[in-house]
């Protein structure tokens, strides 16, 4: 009994940690932006379930999960890496669409910094 005591509080310390891995990271042309992707464990989630974060960065900066301290936009992706479409269209315009996307509107959640000097244009190539 005294094992399954000690095992009990360390159960939500190893589930809050989930993942909070960069899977992939674009530079715009001139390299003063880059979109930085990380796998992450979807809000609230307690076991398993994913997402992965966008974030529309500076060069040089990074965003991890869960948070939009720094990102000059930000929108969440089905976790499937591979089906996600990024593309830089200019130096301060990026190409963003996934499969399960809304056509007319994009992804169910996505932030932007005031006066922010990146546009996200959402659809399929």
């Amino acid at each position: 009994m005294r094992r399954l005591a000690l095992s009990l509080p360390l159960l939500p310390v190893l589930v809050a940690c989930g993942s909070n891995e960069i899977v992939s990271s674009l530079a715009s042309p001139s390299s003063q932006y880059h979109v930085e992707v990380r796998r992450c464990q979807q809000n609230g989630a307690w076991f398993g379930t994913q997402k992965l974060q966008v974030s529309v960065l500076p060069q040089g900066v990074s965003e991890p999960c869960q948070s939009a301290v720094h990102a000059l936009a930000q929108f969440d992706g089905f976790a499937d890496v591979d089906a996600l479409q990024l593309e830089w269209l200019s130096d301060t315009e990026l190409r963003a669409w996934q499969p399960g996307f809304d056509p007319a509107y994009g992804p169910s959640r996505a932030t932007y910094q005031a006066g922010k000097p990146v546009t996200l244009t959402f659809r399929p190539k």
